[in-house]
C-alpha cells in the first residue's frame, strides 16, 4: 500500500522509500532529495506517467474510457514507484 506522508515522503507497506513526490503545473515529479549527511545528491526521477492523482484510483470522470494522457491514479503510481525502486536497487 502507497502512503504520502506531510512532507511528500513515499511510504510503501508502511516503509518509507526515500522517495518523495510533489505537484508541479507542468506535471507530478518523484525524486530522491538531497541529503548532505550521506553525499546524495538531489534527483529527479523519469516516470511513465506525467501526472499522478494521490488521492483517486480513477481521476477521469465515471464513464468515460480511461486515457493515459490524463492523470493517472493511486494504483499506478504505486505500480510505478514499485518499479522503479526495483530500477534503483532500493
Amino acid at each position: 500500500m502507497i502512503q504520502i506522508d506531510d512532507s511528500g515522503s513515499i511510504l510503501i507497506d508502511g516503509r518509507d522509500t526515500g522517495l518523495k513526490i510533489t505537484q508541479r503545473r507542468d506535471g507530478t515529479v518523484v525524486y530522491t532529495p538531497e541529503n548532505t549527511l550521506c553525499g546524495r545528491k538531489y534527483q529527479e526521477h523519469e516516470m511513465p506517467c506525467a501526472r499522478y492523482s494521490t488521492a483517486h484510483d480513477a481521476p477521469h470522470k465515471v464513464g468515460e474510457a480511461y486515457d493515459p494522457s490524463k492523470t493517472a491514479g493511486r494504483a499506478q503510481l504505486e505500480a510505478d514507484v514499485r518499479a522503479l525502486l526495483e530500477k534503483l536497487g532500493a
